[in-house]
């Protein structure tokens, strides 16, 4: 090729004009040489191209395989990235699952945990009212007669009388074998101490008689007839059932029938006074004659039938302690004795006295006890409450929060009635004290009222009420305080003075009503009932308050002063004091029956 290039192509002589002029056949064959030599010189040049090219259509093709194989790498590695993002987002829900498992578990265990404790306590006391549930159910027969039995008979008799009755059912159920409690108190066993509080806010008095009493006026089957001489249990009525309308009327009020069937058909109570004789009208209510026509209970009274509301409540009452009832009437009532007795009047008498010396220690007992009366209740609520949540609850007792909240409830309310039962002691401690301290006045007093009493042994006309009496307490309480507010002393020095204020009064009071000849046997009776309280005296001879004159003998004394000198030796030398009261007798010129009624 560079030979026809150099001799041929590259001779500039020669040029296809001059061959084809030279041969005719010639000029096409170097045209076609010519050709030949530039496709040569071409095909030379573009070569290493078209090698370059095949290499570079290789690196192509070899990077459009490995491009198709990325491709399915990306395509692979999407589809894993899209598996991995499922499986993420499991095991995100998953996790968030267990979270909320765990802070469930947690919250779980908390709830185990305070319920376990919760019920750790309430188990103390569970098992507390178990053992006494089953102390109660071991007694329960005995209780229930001997709780029958004191409502039905022996509200007739007197606080001492019902002591022995009681003692010998007691011991009658004993010999048969049935078992009761040895300590039973009726007043607690058939009364709340709510309803307790409530009666004596009603103005009935505190003493054990009478708070028996108003347990019969509550649960009476037999309308009551209530022997009343004070009127203490009138006062209580009007007061109890002031809400429910109670009238008041007697036998001789002109509009006793009418009273009656209003009573009846409207369903309001009737308290009837002074039941000495029972008008027969009566018989059909007392006998619970009832008929009943289409719907209606109907009972007669008089002679027509009237409509009877189970509302209804009658009351009967009588002044007169020595009244005599025939037995078919004591078959068909409940007999409640009010009459008073040494014991529940000095109970009165303390509790008054209580009251107006020492007003804040009676105050905290008062609400010491609404207030456990009130816990008490409220925590018999709440332990309701709690086990029908707890036999309630639907699937799992640590999903349920009503079951946490009312024990939590629970619990506190316990800790507040324990802190209360807690204080309880020191103030019933308090209140035993105080009570300790002036039982001397409060015995004095009851002493005082029943030597009034006696009086009427001396002279048929010689009556003194109950009312009178407590009219003088609360004036010498009341003039105690105005004393002790303007003067100091000890506490034992006070409740002398206290005590003689209260002897000087009853004293003013009664000697306006004795005849001469009986005044210094009530003054000597007196005298013995202040010597016995042994408290010291704080009144002068002067300070008697009234003056007396008797005729004695010239040797002796016509003064108290003298009946207190011989009274004192006789409180010291108790053996002497019939020797004592026969001095008494001569000195003063008193009778026999005078003697006698002193030495009482």
């Amino acid at each position: 090729r560079k030979k026809i290039q150099t001799r041929f192509v590259g001779d500039s002589s020669l040029s296809f004009e001059t061959v084809n002029r030279g041969s005719r056949a010639a000029g096409p064959l170097y045209k076609w040489v010519c050709s030949q030599v530039s496709y040569g010189e071409i095909l030379l040049r573009i070569k290493p191209l078209k090698n370059e090219l095949a290499k570079l259509e290789q690196d192509a093709q070899k990077v459009k395989d490995d491009y198709e194989q990325l491709q399915t790498t990306i395509a692979d590695l999407e589809k894993s990235i899209a598996t991995y993002k499922e499986e993420y987002a499991v095991l995100i829900r998953a996790t968030e699952a267990i979270k909320v498992e765990m802070e469930t578990v947690q919250t779980k265990c908390q709830r185990s945990g305070k319920l376990l404790e919760g019920l750790s306590e309430e188990r103390t006391r569970w098992n507390a009212g178990s053992q006494g549930f089953k102390d109660q159910v071991a007694t329960l027969v005995g209780d229930a007669l001997l709780a029958g039995a004191f409502c039905a008979y022996v509200g007739f008799f007197d606080f001492k009388q019902r002591q022995l009755l009681l003692q010998d059912w007691a011991d009658i159920l004993q010999d048969y074998g049935i078992a009761s409690k040895s300590d039973l108190s009726l007043s607690q066993y058939l009364s709340t101490p709510a309803q307790r509080l409530e009666w004596q806010s009603n103005r009935l008095p505190s003493d054990e008689l009478c708070v028996e009493n108003a347990i019969i006026l509550n649960r009476f089957n037999r309308y009551p007839l209530v022997v009343d001489p004070s009127g203490q249990a009138t006062t209580f009525l009007v007061r109890q059932y002031e809400k429910q309308k109670i009238s008041k009327t007697s036998f001789l009020d002109p509009g006793f029938m009418k009273h009656l069937e209003q009573a009846i058909r409207f369903g309001t109570t009737l308290l009837v006074q002074d039941v000495d004789n029972l008008d027969p009208v009566l018989n059909p209510v007392l006998n619970r004659e009832y008929t009943k026509a289409g719907g209606r209970v109907l009972v007669r009274v008089g002679e027509q039938e009237i409509d009877c509301s189970p509302a209804f409540n009658l009351f009967l009452t009588t002044r007169d302690p020595t009244a005599r009832f025939t037995p078919d009437l004591c078959s068909r009532v409940t007999f409640v004795n009010f009459t008073v007795t040494p014991s529940s009047l000095e109970s009165q008498c303390l509790s008054t006295v209580l009251k107006s010396q020492r007003p804040e220690v009676d105050e905290r007992r008062t609400k010491l006890l609404k207030l456990q009366g009130e816990y008490k209740a409220r925590l018999r609520e709440l332990e309701d409450h709690l086990l029908d949540a707890l036999n309630s609850v639907k699937g799992g007792i640590l999903d349920d929060d009503s079951v946490m909240n009312k024990l939590e409830t629970l619990k506190t309310e316990a800790r507040q009635v324990q802190a209360e039962s807690d204080k309880s002691e020191s103030v019933m401690l308090e209140v035993q004290e105080s009570s300790k301290f002036f039982e001397p006045m409060a015995r004095a007093c009851s002493r005082l009222y029943f030597a009034m009493q006696d009086l009427a042994s001396v002279h048929f006309l010689y009556h003194f009420s109950l009312q009178t009496f407590l009219s003088l307490l609360a004036k010498a309480l009341a003039e105690g305080q105005e004393a002790a507010a303007g003067g100091g002393g000890s506490e034992e020095e006070k409740l002398s003075k206290l005590l003689d204020r209260m002897f000087m009064l009853v004293i003013g009071r009664t000697q306006k009503a004795l005849l001469e000849e009986d005044k210094i046997l009530f003054t000597l009776r007196i005298a013995q009932i202040r010597l016995d309280t042994r408290l010291p005296l704080s009144l002068s001879p002067a300070g008697s308050g009234f003056e007396m004159s008797v005729k004695a003998p010239p040797a002796a004394s016509s003064t108290v002063e003298h009946a207190f000198e011989v009274l004192t030796q006789a409180a010291t030398e108790p053996p002497s004091m019939p020797a004592s009261v026969s001095r008494v007798q001569a000195d003063f010129n008193l009778s026999a029956t005078q003697a006698n009624e002193l030495c009482l």
